[in-house]
């Protein structure tokens, strides 16, 4: 691993040469086609060098769970980024520096949540949420020898470093570079900072009182618990390659 302006990067060895591209947009993406072309990519629409994430963080998310670490290009179509996020304007100059190799490619980690013999991987983060509206769950949670127990309110966000600028900061969270980050949604009677532990932490969770679901980023699976029930929060064996490209 090298750091390229505060950047993690993976080094040039193991860096490949990007010709054949996939766009996934949640809308029509045909502009796009023949400034790709201009560049001597190929469009294709399987076994994809590279993908563009063209839209907003759903569209990234969507295309991460639908094609696990493949090096993914995020061009936003707001004015909201991150340090790998680019502007349409720019799309030139990035493709250009893309095609000629200078680029690096940001490694992100992810999350998993085991719940019996089924598993969720989630980008942004893992959720914790209450399946009734009007009513309050009641779980208990441990890490690292840290026991909270007693819990009630509408559950709680367990965070990567890449999500942290998302839902986990809208629940008092801030934003972190390395870790795993806790926060809590609407606790009843009880006020809980958010906090970060190291990234190899297992954090593991039981439902007191339910029904209580737990999801993944914006996937439309999830885990529905009852009473009792426990699952478990880590950090995935699978990771997000981000290609960076500086501007």
């Amino acid at each position: 691993m090298t750091n390229v302006g505060g950047i993690e990067a993976v080094s040039e060895s193991q860096k490949k040469r990007l010709e054949k591209v996939l766009v996934i947009s949640q809308s029509s993406a045909s502009h796009l086609y023949p400034i790709l072309l201009g560049y001597n990519f190929r469009i294709v629409e399987k076994d994809p060098d590279f993908i563009i994430c063209y839209g907003g963080d759903g569209t990234v998310l969507f295309s991460e769970r639908t094609f696990p670490q493949i090096p993914k290009l995020i061009v936003k179509k707001s004015n909201v980024s991150r340090k790998c996020d680019y502007p349409f304007q720019n799309i030139g100059g990035i493709l250009h520096k893309v095609r000629a190799g200078e680029y690096q490619i940001k490694e992100e980690m992810k999350l998993e949540t085991e719940f019996i013999d089924e598993k969720l991987v989630g980008l942004n983060e893992i959720q914790l949420h209450n399946k009734q509206p009007i009513y309050a769950i009641r779980f208990s949670l441990s890490v690292n020898q840290k026991e909270f127990s007693g819990l009630i309110g509408d559950g709680a966000i367990f965070a990567t470093p890449f999500g942290s600028t998302g839902y986990y900061q809208s629940t008092g969270g801030k934003d972190f570079q390395k870790g795993i980050g806790v926060s809590f949604n609407n606790l009843h009677n009880l006020h809980l900072a958010s906090f970060v532990v190291p990234e190899d932490s297992v954090i593991s969770v039981k439902i007191d009182r339910g029904p209580a679901l737990v999801l993944a980023d914006n996937n439309e699976r999830f885990f529905e618990l009852k009473n009792h029930d426990v699952f478990t929060v880590k950090k995935s064996t699978s990771i997000a390659n981000l290609i960076y490209v500086s501007t």
